[in-house]
């Protein structure tokens, strides 16, 4: 009996062909004004939790994730999924080898900036209240006017903000 776990030749050729030929990535459009999207980008952290049992044993482990012989082929095995953060695994052929990548590389090169939580806490409040989303739904499914469903997820960004 065949697992599921295992591809088919045909399947891996039908993935190779969807990658290679039908999916295209792409970067933001520009704003409704012309002028170019600032993309957004976040920086994955670990944590060494202070009742860590071996501390000195993450901070090794740490150090050693952090060597660029280490992170860079812990990236590259990701095939895209993550940026690096360093100059030098940016600058590797691996992402210009291929247009999604590629694609990636030149969003990270024209600039980014940090998710707003960065910036300010509440911005966590309000993401994890989901009043985007609870907004949108109030127009689609609740048939709310869209004046109102805004003007409440404006009321509440304020009441969290504090203005």
């Amino acid at each position: 009996m065949p697992t599921t776990s295992r591809t088919r030749p045909e399947q891996r050729a039908q993935a190779r062909k969807n990658y290679d030929e039908l999916i295209a990535t792409a970067g933001f459009p520009s704003k409704p004004d012309g002028t170019p999207m600032g993309y957004r980008t976040a920086v994955k952290v670990g944590v060494i939790f202070s009742e860590a049992k071996n501390k000195a044993r993450a901070r090794e482990f740490v150090r050693f994730l952090l060597q660029e012989e280490n992170l860079t082929p812990y990236v590259e095995g990701a095939l895209g999924r993550w940026f690096p953060v360093t100059k030098l695994g940016q600058q590797r052929p691996f992402w210009q080898q291929d247009r999604h990548r590629k694609s990636v590389f030149d969003q990270y090169a024209a600039g980014t900036v940090t998710f707003e939580f960065t910036r300010n806490y509440k911005f966590t409040i309000l993401n994890n209240e989901n009043v985007w989303a609870k907004a949108m739904n109030r127009v689609v499914s609740e048939k709310v006017p869209v004046d109102k469903a805004v003007d409440e997820m404006i009321a509440r960004i304020k009441t969290v903000a504090g203005s």
